[in-house]
């Protein structure tokens, strides 16, 4: 800032005594005051500017405060960066969950959230705007498959009304018949693809995103896609040209049509289908993010007939089939295709093809993660207590010859370094060993050497409890390091220490909702480790097992040396599954978030935040928006909500039965 002097005047007999140096002397305060009156000028103009800027600002729901005063930088010695917004620390990634892969409990309404993981006997979402609001409009329903397959038989039920007075009912021009409009697939497509257009707004929200500091968004992918792409120009339903002067003459795509254009068959099941994902319009999000320095990884979340069990499997309430049909070559050692891996290795494809065709999207492209939480849960609903008895599990052993040749495998050299962890055996060798082959894709492809990297994920679960090292007491917090050992020896036998070092990424998921010793609620023990409103037992818990990824690095460290790159590629603010149980309490919810980014920085664990956005949510978000977090916090101006209401949307009279067109 410029400095001011002040002016004294000069008395009248010196300037009589001097009257060449009386003129400089005036000529000299004429300058100076000229130039007081121009600053002034332009301190006025900058500070109208400024109050403009602000009043903008908080009318502008989706902008992040850019007050360098709010903003601080900072970073570990490892050199990972945390930014912070009036004094909140950001995770420098996100995910963008419930896209481009459905999970029910992001659609539940306003009064409809309870358990994050849906038990089997419920079917928790209502709604799937802006088409699908509620009942009236579509089923509820559990899964992505569950979703399309429920949306297609509402619409025919619809149109199969034979009252005719009923079957006139129109919205925007469009009949409820079969002759004038899309049959009940393309009508239950064109609802799907109403939400995944029109979620998020690639421009405003990528530059929040951006402006908060996060530089990284991962992306959840079904693996059914295709090269049709409804948009720009709506191939659903197209304007008649053979009667060009009739604005009421369209042409409408038969089902037959739509269900091999935008559906994928279910290898495992006869009686599913998946809503295909447009690659048009992940390429157009891809320039997007390239547009404002944000790297996209592209997570294939689910595959054919389901890798893990639950809502998230996209096939549930079904139970998972990928392990048990799917993964052929490690079962018989037949000819018969094998559907997972040739998916990757044609995804895979598909990337390296992106580079030349549509180099913009490509350079908006960071990461790819070859599956999500590889059979979640396998450990636990394996026939055995304290889980499940009474079916049998999902995740079946590797035949005995590949088991023992592929241990052999994992295990050499370890014989003269008993300081080091050995795989141990198990049914979760078939996992381990289907990571391994996609490791191995991804490594003889040209992505690595154009900059592009691997994020593998696996999850503690994958492991029955007797399988693994003797846990430590500490682990009482929640820091079991035993899973850990086992991943970071599978890691070591997989990588090199360079591939590690550059484009190999471990990634663990890592929640608070679901371990008894580090959950909080509002009632307190049992329920919960700590209650919500015991200030010093909630500080003390959070801080102990918010060592978490300090514990993560170092014991990777200790099975695979230094210089490994680490991440979690979820995790949230939530201390319990249950959501009327958890903490909601904006001290609490900060103090996860403190906690968990600023440990993580330290350790140079990369972080994604669960989810960013699920306006749908209800009283989920408080944990799991991030968006709905910052407004709480204070640092975005609007909660996170969309104009329609999910779940209790009430039909006025004549309202159409088809909400779809």
């Amino acid at each position: 800032m410029a400095s001011y002097q002040s002016i004294s005047v000069d008395d009248e007999e010196t300037a009589q005594e001097d009257p060449r140096a009386s003129n400089n002397r005036r000529r000299t305060s004429d300058h100076r005051i000229y130039f007081i009156v121009i600053a002034f000028a332009i301190l006025a103009l900058v500070t109208t500017s400024l109050r403009a800027f602000n009043q903008h600002d908080d009318n502008d729901q989706n902008k992040a405060p850019t007050d360098s005063s709010t903003l601080v930088e900072t970073s570990s010695s490892t050199g990972h960066h945390a930014r912070r917004h009036m004094n909140v620390p950001i995770p420098s990634g996100v995910n963008l969950g419930s896209w481009l892969s459905l999970e029910d409990w992001f659609y539940v309404g306003n009064n409809g959230a309870v358990e994050v993981a849906s038990p089997d006997d419920a079917t928790a979402a209502s709604c799937l705007p802006p088409l699908h609001l509620d009942s009236s409009t579509g089923p509820r329903w559990n899964s992505e498959t569950d979703l399309l397959a429920g949306l297609a038989k509402h619409y025919k039920e619809i149109m199969d009304i034979k009252d005719d007075a009923e079957k006139q009912s129109t919205l925007g021009g469009y009949p409820n018949n079969r002759k004038q409009s899309l049959g009940p697939w393309g009508k239950a497509i064109q609802t799907i693809h109403a939400f995944r257009s029109s979620y998020i707004d690639f421009e405003k929200e990528l530059e929040t995103m951006a402006s908060l500091g996060i530089k990284h968004v991962r992306v959840p992918v079904s693996w059914c896609w295709t090269d049709n792409d409804i948009d720009p120009n709506m191939k659903l339903v197209t304007k008649n040209e053979t009667d060009p002067e009739n604005d009421d003459s369209w042409i409408y795509m038969d089902d037959e049509e739509v269900l091999k254009k935008y559906t994928c068959q279910d290898p495992f099941y006869d009686d599913v289908r998946w809503p295909a994902i447009p690659r048009g319009l992940v390429q157009r999000f891809l320039r997007a993010c390239a547009d404002h320095g944000i790297g996209a990884t592209l997570d294939i979340h689910t595959y054919p007939g389901g890798t893990s069990i639950g809502t998230f499997s996209g096939v549930w309430p079904r139970y998972a089939r990928f392990w048990t049909h799917g993964d052929v070559p490690a079962l018989d050692n037949s000819q018969k295709p094998d559907v997972g891996r040739h998916l990757l290795k044609d995804f895979i494809a598909y990337l390296e093809k992106l580079a030349v065709k549509d180099p913009h999207a490509f350079k908006g492209f960071r990461a790819l993660s070859p599956m999500n939480e590889p059979a979640h849960l396998a450990g636990l609903y394996n026939g055995k207590k304290p889980i499940r008895t009474d079916r049998e599990t999902f995740l079946p052993p590797l035949p005995s010859d590949i088991a023992d040749k592929y241990l052999k495998e994992l295990n050499s050299g370890l014989e003269s370094k008993p300081q080091l962890t050995k795989v141990p055996d198990g049914n979760h060798l078939r996992v381990l060993l289907w990571l391994r082959d996609a490791i191995d894709a991804f490594r003889q492809s040209t992505l690595p050497s154009m900059g592009k990297e691997l994020h593998v994920n696996v999850h503690e679960s994958l492991f029955p409890s007797d399988v693994l090292p003797k846990q430590e007491p500490k682990s009482d917090y929640g820091l079991n390091q035993a899973p850990m050992e086992v991943f970071g020896a599978w890691w070591r036998a997989s990588t090199t220490a360079d591939e590690r070092a550059k484009w190999a990424v471990l990634d663990i998921h890592h929640y608070y909702a679901w371990g008894p010793q580090c959950s909080g609620t509002v009632e307190g023990p049992p329920t919960g480790r700590f209650a919500c409103s015991d200030a010093e037992q909630r500080e003390l818990i959070i801080g102990r097992c918010g060592a978490w990824a300090s514990v993560y690095r170092s014991t990777l460290e200790k099975e695979c040396e230094k210089g490994l790159r680490l991440a979690s590629a979820e995790f949230s603010a939530s201390t319990h599954h249950s959501v009327r149980h958890a903490c909601n309490d904006v001290t609490s919810l900060k103090l996860m978030l403190e906690t968990q980014v600023d440990v993580a920085a330290n350790a140079d664990v990369e972080l994604f935040w669960w989810s960013y956005k699920m306006p749908y949510g209800g009283a989920f978000r408080s944990a799991w928006s991030l968006k709905h977090l910052l407004y709480l916090l204070g640092v975005l101006p609007q909660p996170d909500e969309e104009i329609f209401h999910c779940g209790d949307h009430v039909k006025p009279l004549g309202e159409p039965e088809d909400g779809s067109i």
